[in-house]
C-alpha cells in the first residue's frame, strides 16, 4: 500500500494517508489553500506543514524518523525535501 498522495484542486489541497490512516485517524482529508502553508526546516531535515488550527505536520520525501512519507504530489513523486517543498508551495502558489 502506499504512502500519503497528495492532489490539488483549485481551491483545496487532498490528502489519502494510505498507510498512515489509522496513525493520523483519518483515510482522506481536504484543505482549504487559503488555510495551508509550508515550512522547508534548516538543513533540509523536513517539510512542516502548518494549518490554521491545527497541529503542524513533520513531512518528508522519504519518511525519515519522525515524519510521514510522501509518495507524489499531483502524481509527481519527490527527489528530496527541497524538491517536496517547491512542489507543495506550487500548489498554493
Amino acid at each position: 500500500m502506499a504512502n500519503i498522495v497528495i492532489t490539488s484542486t483549485t481551491n483545496s489541497i487532498n490528502v489519502e494517508f494510505n498507510t498512515y490512516s489509522s496513525g493520523v485517524g483519518m483515510t482522506k482529508g481536504a484543505w482549504n489553500k487559503t488555510r495551508i502553508t509550508f515550512q522547508l526546516e534548516y538543513a533540509d531535515n523536513f517539510v512542516d506543514v502548518l494549518v490554521i488550527g491545527e497541529p503542524s505536520w513533520p513531512i518528508s520525501f522519504d519518511g525519515s524518523t519522525g515524519t510521514l512519507q510522501i509518495d507524489s504530489i499531483n502524481g509527481v513523486a519527490p527527489t528530496s525535501n527541497s524538491d517536496l517543498y517547491t512542489k507543495l508551495i506550487a500548489l498554493i502558489a
